[in-house]
């Protein structure tokens, strides 16, 4: 069974890693479902990023990682707030080799409309990323795409994936 750690990134506390134990994909699921539809959790400014990333096969916690380990090379995360953010996942090869999409709720219908998600990171504006609108979503919208991803591996359709060059 795949393990996940859930980053989080706040303008209080920068990064932080939760681990909690015994946990299922199904308990990670529920819990990010509940922090991605609470509009006081993923605010936008107090949180505003989200990633959930799965321990690599054979480490039972993340205190036991290899140095040299793949931990957090593989992810699904989102940055904004409930009301607008932008998903995106990361899966990587065998040979070292990446692919990294921005995830759309439906296909993307004019590429050359894009609008930006924002949020405060406390610096001197806010932090913007251009997306297509179809790849704006509320935590309700985004809620079921990390559930495919942790509980059952699933990606969705191609055709709703804009690879990223990072």
């Amino acid at each position: 069974m795949t393990r996940y750690v859930i980053r989080t990134v706040d303008n209080r506390y920068g990064t932080s890693d939760g681990y909690t134990s015994p946990q299922t994909p199904e308990s990670i699921a529920a819990k990010m479902h509940t922090r991605l539809t609470a509009p006081r959790y993923l605010d936008g400014f107090e949180c505003f990023c989200i990633v959930v990333w799965p321990l690599p096969d054979g480490v039972s916690d993340p205190t036991n990682m290899p140095r040299r380990s793949q931990g957090l090379t593989d992810y699904i995360q989102c940055g904004g707030s409930t009301r607008a953010m932008s998903v995106e996942i990361r899966v990587s090869g065998e040979d070292g080799s990446y692919q990294h999409w921005v995830v759309a709720r439906e296909p993307v219908a004019d590429p050359d409309k894009w609008v930006d998600i924002e949020w405060d990171t406390s610096a001197d504006k806010p932090s913007t990323t251009p997306v297509h609108p179809e790849e704006v979503f509320t935590g309700d919208q985004a809620a079921p795409v990390f559930r495919d991803y942790i509980v059952g591996g699933i990606l969705p359709p191609a055709e709703l994936l804009r690879p990223l060059d990072i």
